[in-house]
């Protein structure tokens, strides 16, 4: 007659994982029982083993920043009811902090590229030890300062087009913008517009105090109707620099875009907002001035 003796041992294994999804850190548990079972019969020694293993799984979620304007619930409500594509950026300069509202999404530049074309275009004088000429000056106001395309498009061929504002951008930190031969239609993040953006406006190694102090005071002249988002959505007493871009695109409607700088006494933050499906211009110049509105109210420094 066969004697079974059953011996039953738990073995536990904890695994802890953290993952990142939409700006929020969350941290996953896993726990891992295992249950072996070992027989041994009278006549003939055999030992076999079973195991069964049992998940149990808690997700838990850290609290969120208080300091990130997209976070305040009346910015993200705002946001969420929007009907078109909103990717944005902030930079705070007093604290260091980034934050960002749908990392990573790619849209095109349109108009706002000009600021990048004549960043380049006095990087590029500075490399050759000169100054503007008279007629990138004339230029450079009617392209920042009144959205010409036409004096654009001169500057794009006087930097070299494509190729030399790729190397530029590369040099300023550039990690996600997709080139294009035609400089309206290079597609871009939030993220890479902020280091055009602290090239333009923080000291460093790129550009001079005197290219920088140049582009600024360019993009704080935009004329009046060149100005919605970053412009018409901060105070009237607050000091803006900004450029925008607007443009009927084919596939997606009407692309808005916004970026600047915003500084008030001691307070300086950069700022990028683009949208893209937008029904038509009115809607998506209404969406950057209004996040740019709650940007101003909701940033904690």
């Amino acid at each position: 007659m066969a004697l079974s003796v059953a011996g039953v041992c738990a073995m536990f294994v904890v695994v802890a994982t953290t993952a990142v999804a939409n700006g929020h850190a969350s941290t996953t548990t896993t726990t891992s029982t295992t249950t072996t079972t070992t027989t041994t019969s009278s006549s003939t020694t055999t030992s076999s083993e079973v195991t069964t293993t049992t998940l149990a799984t808690t997700t838990t979620t850290a609290p969120l920043d208080e300091r990130d304007p997209f976070n305040v619930p009346v910015v993200a409500a705002y946001l969420r009811n929007r009907t078109n594509v909103v990717t944005a950026a902030v930079y705070d300069v007093r604290s260091g902090r980034t934050y960002f509202y749908n990392y990573g999404v790619h849209e095109v530049t349109a108009s706002m590229v000009k600021i990048d074309i004549l960043a380049d275009l006095l990087w590029e004088s500075q490399q050759a030890h000169h100054a503007l000429t008279t007629r990138q000056n004339s230029l450079a106001i009617k392209m920042i300062d009144y959205s010409n395309n036409g004096a654009a498009n001169i500057l794009w061929n006087d930097i070299g087009g494509r190729e030399d504002l790729d190397e530029f951008n590369a040099l300023i930190g550039f990690k996600q913008t997709i080139p294009n031969y035609d400089w309206g239609e290079i597609e871009t993040t939030p993220r890479d517009q902020l280091e055009l953006l602290k090239a333009i406006v923080l000291p460093n190694s790129v550009l001079s105090a005197a290219s920088r102090a140049y582009e600024m005071q360019l993009m704080e002249n935009v004329t009046g109707s060149e100005r919605f988002g970053l412009g018409w959505g901060s105070p009237a007493r607050v000091t803006v620099g900004l450029k925008d871009g607007y443009y009927p695109e084919t596939a997606t409607g009407w692309q808005i875009n916004t970026t600047g700088f915003v500084t008030y006494h001691s307070r300086l933050y950069l700022a990028t907002i683009m949208c893209s499906n937008n029904p038509d211009e009115t809607y998506g110049i209404q969406t950057v001035t209004t996040v740019a509105q709650l940007i101003w109210k909701n940033l904690k420094p």
